[in-house]
């Protein structure tokens, strides 16, 4: 068997080959290359409260305008068991391009939509997706679902989090959270480090994250600054009327070994408690060299 990469985004778990890339497309899309080829694509939701009559032909058209998709029959039992299992399968192909494969799964436990787009697969290549779809998961146990890992990076959440938009750009990566309307976390990941820091300072990099005047940062160690801020009983409940969010608590760490750079900053309406910092503080860092050698540096 291939070694293997876990992706954990946004409830939705599953191993790839360690040779293998991902790119995030939106909160609920990710595309898996290799070699920068596109092998297929993923797409989930909750599940969808109007009719499923011709879902399927409907989504598959808008995959592929001006194709026409036909549903296979028979072609569920191509899938491990492992799939079969856990969720209804149905198979579209393109007309005129049968390798051009559409899956539409609904999982039997809870319902979420999945949509798998397959690039140019034959019956014999789908081999190379057994060990994929047998790990797919789109509802985790609650102590998985916390876990997220995605490029080189994993993280915990505190639960109650909910992802609302990403950014993967070239150097900087920047994920936003939030917990209903007083609390907000910002993820980020900044790499090339030295890149960063020829330019600013890792006092100056933290304060255009989080806002927190360099006299105000603590220092942890060498490559650890913090920042905390708990207002006064008096701004706390101007805040309330306000709907500001003057409690914060912010973290920078350099990764000199992997060239990069991480941090976090949540702030809210209310005290953040200690348990919340603990969880971001504890679990967010730089996977093992193993997991992180799939060429995604950006």
């Amino acid at each position: 068997m291939p070694s293997t990469t876990p992706i954990r985004w946004n409830n939705l778990h599953l191993d790839i080959p360690d040779r293998w890339e991902v790119i995030v497309k939106s909160t609920h899309h990710l595309i898996f290359e290799k070699n920068h080829k596109p092998l297929f694509e993923i797409r989930w939701h909750a599940p969808l409260k109007r009719s499923r009559q011709n879902r399927g032909e409907t989504i598959a058209r808008q995959l592929e305008p001006g194709g026409h998709y036909s549903r296979q029959s028979d072609s569920a039992e191509l899938f491990p068991v492992h799939l079969r299992n856990r969720f209804s399968i149905e198979t579209y192909c393109l007309e005129n391009d049968i390798e051009e494969m559409v899956l539409l799964l609904t999982c039997k436990h809870c319902g979420t939509v999945v949509l798998v787009r397959i690039y140019r697969s034959s019956a014999h290549g789908l081999k190379e997706f057994t060990a994929v779809f047998a790990a797919l998961n789109c509802h985790p146990d609650s102590e998985e679902r916390v876990k997220w890992q995605i490029l080189d990076i994993y993280f915990s959440l505190p639960a109650g989090f909910d992802l609302e938009h990403s950014s993967f750009r070239f150097g900087l990566t920047t994920l936003y959270f939030k917990r209903g309307n007083h609390t907000e976390l910002y993820l980020c990941r900044l790499a090339p480090a030295s890149h960063h820091l020829q330019q600013s300072s890792l006092a100056a990099l933290f304060h255009s994250f989080s806002s927190a005047l360099p006299a105000l940062q603590t220092e942890v160690d060498q490559t650890t600054l913090s920042y905390q801020h708990v207002p006064s009983l008096a701004v706390h409940l101007w805040s309330q009327i306000r709907r500001k969010k003057p409690h914060q608590a912010s973290r920078f760490v350099h990764f000199p070994h992997h060239d990069r750079i991480l941090g976090y900053s949540i702030r809210s309406r209310k005290p953040i408690e200690t348990w919340v910092e603990e969880i971001l503080r504890d679990g967010y860092g730089i996977v093992q060299e193993k997991e992180k050698a799939t060429g995604l540096d950006a």
